[in-house]
Order: structure tokens, then sequence, then C-alpha cells
């Protein structure tokens, strides 16, 4: 049952990491934008996330063992691929970086298969290729750019693949979900924050209460919904899996920008949902044949009161469903 809500909670968070960037724009038009919004998606995110940890009657404070790990995912992980993947775009179009960034599920597959001796099954393997096969599909061949853009994109992929492969095996992933959520956000907060007024990128002041109002929306979405239940699909079914079906969500955003933006489909992009969507349903076959993992173990208790542990049969209650 675990890893069928872990394929669940995967997919939920590509659908709201697919559908936040339309809510983005908004916030562009009202004096956003990309490492403003990271900023504020972060930062804005946490009075709630506090707020979800406090309500379980536990302890905010970590271990001193986790703090480098924790600095080490938010930073290197978390903040690093959103600046680059956003900088990319001064390069490249947004579809081509996109699907340069998608890069990740094949670096995550072949890390795991050499690095920690992951058996890959046929099926994995058919639908990591059809996954990847189906999202160069979705690239924006007709636009140019230079070689800086595609190399900010790729890296970004990379540095994403890090973040996935440590957050499992590190031990992060057996951190309380929101505990761990409320602290990646600070980290990757105070990160984007610095590179957006060195960089003179940081535009806080000169937002519209419409995109302060929307900003706030996307750091639910995202840092407590998306996130969330990323976090919980690594800890389910693995990182590799998870990678492979976080490719579900360029569907979300080409469904959503048809029926919202009013986008045209090509036959081009219809193919490509059609791989990944094979792809999904090849991995979750590929799942289903595995044997049910052991219980989640318990997170080290951090203030004596033995209440700390990871216990994730369901999100919090009012829990909603970008990077």
């Amino acid at each position: 049952m675990q890893k069928y809500k872990g394929i669940l909670f995967t997919i939920l968070s590509a659908t709201i990491f697919g559908f936040t960037p339309i809510l983005g724009r908004i916030t562009y038009d009202g004096g956003s934008n990309g490492i403003t919004l990271t900023f504020l998606r972060s930062i804005l995110a946490l009075p709630v996330l506090y707020f979800l940890v406090r309500r379980r009657g536990l302890s905010i404070r970590v271990a001193p063992s986790e703090v480098k790990k924790i600095l080490l995912t938010g930073v290197v992980g978390s903040a690093l691929t959103t600046i680059l993947l956003y900088s990319s775009y001064t390069y490249i179009s947004v579809g081509m970086a996109t699907t340069l960034h998608f890069v990740y599920p094949l670096v995550i597959s072949v890390a795991c298969v050499v690095l920690f001796k992951e058996k890959m099954t046929p099926l994995k393997i058919c639908a990591l290729v059809l996954a990847t096969a189906g999202i160069f599909f979705f690239a924006d061949k007709s636009s140019g750019g230079s070689a800086m853009g595609f190399i900010l994109a790729i890296a970004s992929g990379f540095f994403w693949s890090f973040y996935v492969i440590y957050l499992d095996k590190s031990g992060l992933k057996n951190m309380y979900y929101f505990k761990l959520s409320f602290y990646l956000c600070s980290v990757a907060g105070i990160t984007a924050g610095l590179f957006g007024l060195v960089s003179g990128q940081l535009a806080v002041l000169q937002l519209t209460p419409k995109a302060w109002l929307y900003s706030f929306i996307v750091a639910v979405l995202t840092s407590v919904g998306a996130v969330t239940l990323f976090q919980l699909g690594v800890l389910y079914v693995g990182p590799s899996t998870s990678a492979i079906l976080s490719t579900f969500e360029p569907i979300t955003s080409i469904v959503c920008g048809v029926l919202i933006l009013g986008e045209s489909l090509s036959l081009l992009k219809i193919i490509g949902c059609v791989l990944i969507l094979s792809g999904v349903i090849l991995i979750t076959l590929s799942e289903s044949k595995k044997s049910p993992p052991a219980d989640p173990p318990a997170e080290d208790d951090t203030d004596g009161t033995g209440s700390d542990a990871v216990e994730v049969p369901a999100l919090e209650p009012r829990q909603p469903l970008e990077q």
C-alpha cells in the first residue's frame, strides 16, 4: 500500500509543480521575477510550516548531526537548482530549459545503479526510456540560444539529481516532512535572497498587492504541498522511481496552458504526453511487482519527548493538493 501512496504523492507533487508556473506568471506582471518568486516561495511558507509542526506537538529543533545535511541539501540541492534554471531563461527559451532540466531522471537512475547498486527491472528501464523520450518532444526546436543557457539548464538538472539522491541516502527523508520542509525553505530562502541582493534581482519592494497574494499562494502550493509530497514519494518508492514519475510535471503544464492560457497543442506535444503517460504506467506496474517495503523508521527524538517520529499514513488536514 505504501508504494502506491508514494506513486500518488509524487504524481500530485508533479501536478502542483506543473500548475504553479501559471500563477508565477501573474506575479511577474506585478513586478516579480524568478529569483524574487523563489525567495518569497520559501520565506512566505515558513509560518505555515512552523504552525503545522507545532500543531503536531513536535519540537522545531534538529540534532547537530542533521544541520550540515540540511544546509547541504538546501543550498546545493534546492536553491542552486532553482537559481541555475531561472538564470538559463536569460539565454534560452523556457521550453528548452525545462527539457534540458529534465535530464535528472536519467542522471538519478544511472547514479543509483552505478553508485548504489540499485537493480533496474526491465519495466523500469522501459519507463525511463519512454519518459525521457517524451520530455524531448516538448523541446522548443525553433528557438536558438547560447551555450551558457544549455550549460545552466543541464547543471540545474544535475543539482536536482543530487537533491533527490542525498535526500534519500542521507536519512533526511525520515525526518517529519513538514519539519524538513521548514528547514529546507529557510536555507533556500536565505540563499535566494542573498543571490537576489548581489545580482540586483530581488524586487520585493516593487511588488503589487496582487503579486504578494499570488506569491503566497505559490508558496503554500509548492513549499508546503508539492515539496512535502515529493519527500514522501522519495520515502516510499525511492529516488529513481520518484524522478521518473516527476516527468508528469510537463504534462500538467501543457494541459493548464491549453485550458487556462489558450495555448496551442501540437502533435509533438501529444506524442510526448503519450510517451510519458506510458512510462508512468510502466513504473507503476514495476512497483506493483515489488514486495511491500518495511515501515519507515522513526526519526531521532530531538527534544526528549519521543514524539518526533515519522508517521506518514496521510497528510495533515487542510494540506493543499515549483522546485
